[in-house]
C-alpha cells in the first residue's frame, strides 16, 4: 500500500515535508518560496496571488487526502476554518487557533493554575516605569514586528504589549489530545542573533535537545496539560519562552509544526510526525518518554541578507542539490533559493544545520559556517 498523501500548506513548508517523508507520508506542498532542495524531494507549487488567502484557489487540485499548516497560517482562523471544511485538517481547529494565539485569554489560562506568565498591559496604559515591554503584533510570526514599546507604541491596537523577560530564549514542543500532553522535547532558541544579521527579536535558528531537568518551575508537563486543556490542542504545538535562572516564562503558543521539530528529530531519531498522524488517525498519544542520554546535539540557523542579494548559482550547498542524501539524514544546507532569486535586504536567505557534542561547541560551529557564507555572498 503507498503511504498517505499530506498536504502541507504555509510560508514555508520544506522543514514540515522533510519530516512527513521521515514518517512515512508521502507530501505534497504549496508556500511562498517552493525552494530547490524541496523541489528535490516532493511535488511542490509556488502560491500565486496574496497571501494566504490563495491557498484556498489551490486545494482541490492537490492529490486527496489530509492537509496541514506551518507557519503563518495559525493567525488566520476563518481562513483555516474555511480550508478545513474543504479537506480533513490535521491540525488545530480555528476555535482552538483563537484560544491559543489570544494572549489575554493564556496569560488568564496559567495564572489560574499558578504559573509564572509575562504581565500585559491594555492599548493606550503605559504600565510600570520601573518594567520593560515589548510590542508584539497580534498576527505575527517569527519574531517579525516585535520591538520595545514606547510612547507610541502603546496607542496601537492592532498590537499587545508585553513585560520583557530577560534570560534565555528556548521553545518547548508537545503534541496533544485535546486534553493531555506528551513533552517531545526542549531546545534553545537563537533570537535577534548578530552574526546571522537577523532582527531584534526575529527567530533565526534551534540547538537541542536541551535537558528539560534545566526547569526547576513548572512541571513542563503540568504546563502542557493546562495549556491543552485551555485550548484544546491537538497534535504537535511548541511553546516558546524564556529561561531565567530555573524558571520557564511561557511567551507565546505556536499551535502547529514549529522550527524546533526538525532539530530534535535529527538530534534523537524523534519520529515527531508520526505521532501528530497518529493522534488525527487514531486519536492516541505516544507514550510517555524515558529519559533520554543525550549524545549530540544539533544546530540549526537562517541566514538573513544584511542586503540586497542576487542569489548565487554556485555555492557549498550545492552538494545537497546535486547528490541529495537520505532526509533521515542531517543536510548541510536548507531551504535553498533558485539561482538569479533577488531577496531584499532583511529577509531569509537559506538554512543551515551543523552537530557536535555540547550545545556551545554548534553554535561556534554555526558562527564559522555563517561567516564563510558572509564571505561567498557579500564579499565577492
Amino acid at each position: 500500500m503507498p503511504p498517505p498523501n499530506l498536504l502541507i500548506l504555509g510560508a514555508s513548508a520544506r522543514a514540515a515535508a522533510f519530516s512527513a517523508l521521515r514518517a512515512g507520508l508521502r507530501p505534497c506542498c504549496i508556500d511562498l518560496f517552493a525552494d530547490l532542495d524541496l523541489q528535490n524531494r516532493c511535488p511542490v507549487q509556488r502560491l500565486i496571488g496574496r497571501y494566504p488567502h490563495s491557498f484556498l484557489d489551490h486545494l482541490d487540485a492537490a492529490s486527496p487526502g489530509p492537509w496541514m499548516y506551518t507557519g503563518g497560517l495559525e493567525n488566520w482562523p476563518r481562513l483555516v476554518r474555511r480550508l478545513a471544511d474543504r479537506r480533513m485538517l490535521w491540525g488545530n481547529s480555528a476555535a482552538t487557533l483563537r484560544r491559543a494565539r489570544d494572549p489575554e485569554y493564556v496569560t488568564t489560562l496559567l495564572q489560574a493554575a499558578g504559573m509564572s506568565a509575562p504581565m500585559l498591559r491594555p492599548s493606550g496604559e503605559r504600565g510600570e516605569a520601573a518594567r520593560r515591554w515589548l510590542c508584539k503584533p497580534r498576527k505575527g510570526a517569527g519574531g517579525s514586528g516585535i520591538r520595545f514599546a514606547d510612547e507610541e507604541t502603546f496607542e496601537e491596537p492592532s498590537a499587545y504589549r508585553q513585560e520583557y523577560i530577560e534570560g534565555r530564549p528556548c521553545s518547548l514542543l508537545y503534541v496533544g489530545d485535546g486534553a493531555q500532553a506528551r513533552l517531545l522535547g526542549m531546545t534553545w532558541q537563537l533570537v535577534g542573533v548578530p552574526f546571522l544579521h537577523a532582527g531584534l527579536f526575529r527567530y533565526c535558528g534551534n540547538i537541542g535537545p536541551v535537558d528539560p531537568g534545566v526547569v526547576r518551575r513548572p512541571s513542563l508537563q503540568a504546563l502542557g496539560d493546562v495549556l491543552t486543556g485551555g485550548c484544546g490542542l491537538r497534535g504537535l504545538f511548541g511553546v516558546d519562552g524564556v529561561l531565567r535562572e530555573d524558571v520557564f516564562w511561557p511567551v507565546e503558543i505556536n499551535p502547529r509544526y514549529t522550527a524546533s521539530v526538525e532539530v530534535l528529530e535529527h538530534a534523537t531519531g524523534l519520529p515527531a510526525l508520526a505521532y501528530h498522524a497518529r493522534m488525527f488517525v487514531h486519536g492516541a498519544l505516544p507514550p510517555p518518554a524515558s529519559p533520554a542520554v543525550i549524545e549530540k546535539y544539533v544546530g540549526k540557523a537562517v541566514l538573513f541578507a544584511r542586503a540586497d542579494l542576487v542569489f548565487p548559482a554556485d555555492g557549498p550547498w550545492m552538494a545537497e542539490l546535486r547528490s541529495p542524501s537520505s532526509v533521515v539524514d542531517l543536510p548541510g544546507f536548507a531551504d535553498i533559493p533558485s539561482a538569479g532569486e533577488g531577496i531584499e535586504a532583511g529577509r531569509p536567505i537559506l538554512t543551515f544545520f551543523t552537530w557536535a557534542d555540547s550545545p556551545s561547541a554548534c553554535e561556534d560551529a554555526l558562527r564559522r559556517m555563517a561567516a564563510d557564507l558572509d564571505r561567498r555572498l557579500f564579499e565577492r
